[in-house]
């Protein structure tokens, strides 16, 4: 019994720790699939958004949005309120060019 406990609280560790928000297109308010998601100041650590807009990190700074037909945007500081506590499930919204 102690082994399964220990099992989903690693695992509720390890999902509950992402950062995920999510990307839709401003006019239509509708979610945009393939948008890519760029840390800024780690290219290397990218997503890119599925069919319901969403996208996810463990850990990243600012984020840089680019989709083709579409205005690229950065996301400063993942979404972070100015106390430093990060909301999850927040939705971003992209400009048509």
């Amino acid at each position: 019994m102690n082994k399964i406990l220990i099992i989903i609280f690693a695992i509720c560790l390890v999902n509950c720790s992402k950062k995920y928000g999510y990307i839709y297109d401003e006019k239509e308010r509708k979610p945009l699939e393939n948008v890519v998601v760029i840390d800024k100041e780690n290219p290397s650590n990218k997503f890119v958004t599925t069919v319901d807009g969403k996208f996810s990190f463990s850990e990243c700074d600012d984020l840089i949005i680019k989709r083709d037909g579409y205005i690229t945007d950065t996301l400063q500081k993942y979404g972070c309120k100015p106390n430093g506590k990060c909301f999850d499930g927040h939705i971003f919204y992209m400009r048509k060019n």
